[in-house]
């Protein structure tokens, strides 16, 4: 296979500038975020703006800069433009990310050069000036390819893949956070120097993704094209004869509905990441009720499974009129079948599967990854972050060993962590025959609120041990979490 890439660096610029022709010869930023308060890219002139900035530290930067929201939806309609386009040039294209789209450019008529050229026509027809194309056996030299050349096109020659990639920058790998800075330290700086070194001594330092690493370094890519699949909204309604109140009736109507438009999807050899719930009650008022899959899927008994357990989690949804289940397939191919054999495959169903029950009960923030940041304090409660967990994609199963699923309670079992109690809980003295290790001293804080702490692992009557603290200030004992 040879695959063409087509990257458009300035592509939130230029979906603004389609909209905006007015800002046509201004510099130009792009914030992104609920807050909107964080520069994404800049424009060529806007001199001085670089990711990270700040609106105010951007104006200050530049005078005369246009600050501009992202239009993520304006951007779906460029990309879903652009690819229409390049399937009149190849018979199949894929959208990896805002501004970057891949092609199949075997076997062209018109040769690779010519299909790398077609794709860049393309795109400065649709007004996307600033962009670069190549083609080369594999994904990620393809996509590097077009990164270096910034402007025009480029062809790596078949099987060329490995030495081309040998001079590029390591910054052009998908690294993890901190590795940029590890090989930075080891003095590994070019993509060949990675490739050269054995897989064994790679991964002891950087885990399993060093093998990731190496294997894209060495040009053996193996990212596949995915076919283009319709966004086809599938809907079902359901009205009841009169107003029902009773969750068992609901349910029974419901999965006849899951049924139908789960089978709408397996027809159509496709998945589903979200399903919507909308609860038509009484007077015209209706309740959405968004239930995220942990993983896509097109099963009507796991769709239904997790619905379920997203109604009973809430409240008693009072009188409906009607149900309605909608949902719209996912740009993500078929699951393919794996049993709980143990392979990490099989690991990442099961926890995909606990990831989507917990999502269906609790609220998305309760779901939660646990990192340590020993960096920040030596404070129990500043030692570790918690992020809100999507997919078991937002961990490294196998690979990162120092997070945790962790929801109000006990994290993964592969590693003894603290389970925090915040705040502290107020606990009467221990009795003096507890089995107990300790006082560790910690004082710290001094320049905002003193804190003064004599820590101990104690062991309570049923056996658990707990993390306990004087404080100094008023004498009070308190629980800091339990080890589990």
């Amino acid at each position: 296979m040879r695959i063409g890439c087509l990257v458009l660096p300035q592509f939130s610029i230029d979906v603004c500038l389609r909209a905006k022709p007015s800002l046509r010869g201004r510099p130009i930023a792009i914030v992104e975020g609920a807050t909107r308060r964080t520069i994404a890219c800049a424009s060529p002139d806007a001199s001085g703006v670089i990711a990270g900035m700040t609106p105010k530290q951007a104006r200050a930067t530049c005078p005369g800069l246009v600050v501009a929201a992202r239009e993520e939806t304006l951007e779906l309609a460029a990309t879903g433009e652009l690819l229409d386009a390049l399937e009149t040039r190849s018979p199949l294209v894929c959208g990896v990310a805002p501004g970057l789209c891949h092609f199949d450019a075997a076997r062209l008529p018109a040769g690779e050069s010519a299909a790398a050229g077609a794709a860049l026509a393309i795109a400065e027809t649709l007004g996307f000036v600033h962009a670069s194309a190549a083609v080369a056996d594999d994904a990620f030299t393809a996509r590097c390819a077009a990164m270096v050349a910034k402007r025009g096109a480029s062809v790596v020659p078949p099987g060329g893949s490995a030495a081309f990639l040998a001079s590029l920058p390591v910054g052009l790998l998908p690294l993890a956070p901190g590795d940029g800075d590890r090989f930075e330290l080891l003095g590994l700086r070019t993509l060949g120097q990675i490739a050269a070194l054995p897989d064994g001594p790679l991964a002891a330092r950087f885990g399993e993704r060093a093998r990731e690493y190496a294997r894209l370094a060495r040009g053996g890519c193996d990212e596949p094209l995915l076919p283009r699949r319709a966004r086809t909204l599938h809907e079902i309604r359901f009205a009841f004869d009169g107003a029902v109140d009773r969750l068992e009736t609901v349910l029974f109507t419901l999965r006849g509905c899951i049924a139908d438009v789960t089978q709408r999807l397996a027809g159509a050899a496709q998945v589903c990441d979200l399903v919507e719930l909308l609860l038509e009650r009484e007077g015209g008022v209706i309740e959405s009720l968004p239930v995220a899959l942990a993983e896509p899927t097109a099963s009507a008994q796991t769709v239904f499974a997790l619905c379920r357990i997203a109604l009973e989690a809430r409240d008693r949804p009072g009188a409906l009129e009607a149900i309605v289940v909608r949902t719209a397939p996912c740009d993500r191919p078929p699951p393919q079948l794996a049993l709980f054999d143990g392979s990490r495959a099989s690991r990442r169903a099961a926890l995909a599967a606990t990831l989507a029950r917990l999502r269906a009960t609790l609220d998305r923030h309760d779901v939660v990854a646990v990192q340590p940041t020993p960096a920040r304090s030596r404070l129990p409660e500043r030692m570790q972050t918690a992020t809100a967990i999507e997919s078991p994609g937002d961990l490294q199963i196998g690979q990162d060993r120092h997070a945790a699923v962790h929801v109000h309670g006990p994290p993964a079992p592969w590693a003894p962590a603290l389970r925090l109690i915040d705040p502290p809980a107020r606990i009467d003295p221990p009795s003096a025959r507890a089995p107990c290790a300790g006082p560790f001293r910690l004082s710290e804080s001094w320049w905002e609120r003193p804190i003064e702490r004599d820590y101990y692992q104690l062991v309570d009557p049923a056996g658990s041990l707990l993390l306990v603290f004087r404080d100094a200030r008023d004498q009070c004992w308190y629980v800091q979490g339990v080890f589990d």
